[in-house]
């Protein structure tokens, strides 16, 4: 499958000043964060693909795309470990800035893109590591852009941009360009001590002050979501009893009647 990536409209809408200047275009791979993790490549460089045949998820899940889907990665260096978390936050808050070109788009914590409460994408943070220090960290994201149904089995959580969006031309170059702007911008002022997360989540949010229902080793427990602390943890309120917790792992569910 060749995969038809139109890097004049690409560049022409690329404000950056490093990230994705470097940009690798492929028909297939096994997977986009894969490359970036086992190979060299400069700071802000950018992998696409039209597919991938090994593409991960959150907790090892596989995703396999059909060339319907915005598939990238981009590889950074120089963040300390407790950057990483923080970045995931500014990145998925980029990811929607993209996306709002054409439909509006949310964030379910830590790393699934929202459209009208179905999942749009998803994202994955992965990190190679020279002690306790990350050496590269590597940003994916896979998102449905031009999908017009989905499998019975998952139909009914999962859409796409081009589903949403009243504007049926969409293009995938102009999403990723979005994309990496916003990221570029973001990080910069998050480094600078001018962004701060925590207070721009409820703007990204789709279930913020919604009832959610948290899965931490095997258990499983009623809350209600009230935002993000600064260090990009999801803050949680029990429900029966109104105690406040901060979660930094595990599987989020969400209710939506809440």
């Amino acid at each position: 499958m060749s995969y038809n990536f139109d890097k004049s409209l690409y560049f022409s809408a690329l404000k950056t000043k490093i990230l994705g200047r470097e940009i690798f275009i492929y028909d297939e791979v096994t997977s986009t964060n894969d490359i970036l993790l086992k190979e060299n490549f400069p700071y802000g460089s950018v992998i696409t693909a039209s597919s991938q045949t090994k593409g991960r998820g959150r907790s090892g899940r596989n995703w396999v795309d059909d060339g319907s889907s915005l598939i990238f990665s981009i590889v950074l260096t120089g963040l300390s470990t407790d950057m990483l978390m923080p970045f995931n936050i500014i990145a998925g808050f980029s990811v929607c800035n993209g996306i709002c070109l054409y439909a509006d788009a949310k964030l379910k914590w830590p790393n699934d893109c929202i459209i009208n409460d179905k999942k749009a994408g998803g994202m994955l943070l992965e990190a190679s590591f020279t002690g306790n220090e990350p050496s590269k960290i590597v940003f994916g994201a896979g998102i449905n852009v031009f999908n017009k149904s989905f499998p019975e089995d998952i139909s009914h959580r999962a859409t796409s941009i081009f589903l949403n969006s009243k504007n049926k031309d969409i293009k995938k170059e102009l999403i990723l360009a979005a994309t990496l702007n916003s990221m570029e911008e973001m990080l910069d002022k998050y480094k600078n001590n001018q962004l701060e997360i925590d207070k721009l989540w409820a703007n990204y949010s789709a279930y913020i002050n919604k009832k959610i229902s948290i899965h931490i080793n095997g258990e499983k427990k009623e809350m209600i979501e009230k935002g993000i602390n600064p260090l990009g943890e999801l803050i949680v309120q029990d429900i029966i009893s109104n105690k406040i917790t901060n979660i930094n792992s595990g599987e989020i569910g969400y209710d939506f009647n809440g």
